[in-house]
C-alpha cells in the first residue's frame, strides 16, 4: 500500500511524516545507549515499524510494464 500523490502532499501526511521521522531519531538515540539485548531488539522493532509507516509516502516505483502503458 502506498499513498496517492494527493495524500502524500496533504498537510496531514506532512505533519504525520514529520512526527514519524522525529520518533525514529529519538529511538535511534536511545538505541545508541547501553541497553541489553532484549531492549535493543525491542527498539529496533519499533524503528522498523515506523519506517514501514514512513514508506507509505514513498512514490511507487515505475516498472517496465508501467512504462509501456
Amino acid at each position: 500500500m502506498t499513498l496517492s500523490d494527493f495524500e502524500r502532499h496533504s498537510a496531514l501526511w506532512i505533519k504525520i511524516n514529520k512526527y514519524l521521522l522525529e520518533r525514529v531519531e529519538t529511538l535511534r538515540s536511545k538505541n545508541d545507549g547501553d541497553l541489553d539485548q532484549f531492549e535493543t531488539a525491542r527498539l529496533r522493532g519499533r524503528i522498523a515499524e515506523l519506517k514501514g509507516l514512513i514508506a507509505l509516502g514513498d512514490p511507487s516505483p515505475i516498472t517496465s510494464a508501467d512504462e509501456q502503458i
